[in-house]
């Protein structure tokens, strides 16, 4: 398994991922969290049950062809919110508070 997520990270570059997250600013309330899970995905420590979830999500939210398109205003987020919501539960034991932080660094205030 740990060679699938070596050849995810040289695929899909923080610098990309999190560039990204950047171009969507604020519009929607939960990016913060899934930066969170980016940094939880991304550190060795979180088991890999745990980062296929958080793959799944935020491979959900990247993907422009989901259950609810992203431009439909006002509800074209929730879906993706909710997908980010369950991988929050999931990886909840697995956050460490550098995660956190780095997240809060990301999109601050």
């Amino acid at each position: 398994m740990g060679g699938l997520f070596k050849l995810l990270f040289r695929m899909y570059s923080a610098k990309k991922f999190l560039g990204y997250f950047g171009t969507l600013g604020r519009r929607a309330g939960f990016l913060r969290q899934a930066v969170v899970l980016f940094y939880c995905l991304r550190d060795s420590r979180t088991p890999n049950f745990v980062r296929l979830a958080i793959l799944g999500a935020l491979g959900y939210m990247i993907t422009p062809g989901d259950l609810l398109p992203d431009f439909i205003t006002g509800i074209g987020w929730l879906d993706d919110a909710a997908v980010v919501a369950g991988a929050m539960k999931i990886a909840d034991k697995y956050i460490q508070p550098e995660h956190v932080m780095k997240a809060k660094k990301f999109f601050p205030g």
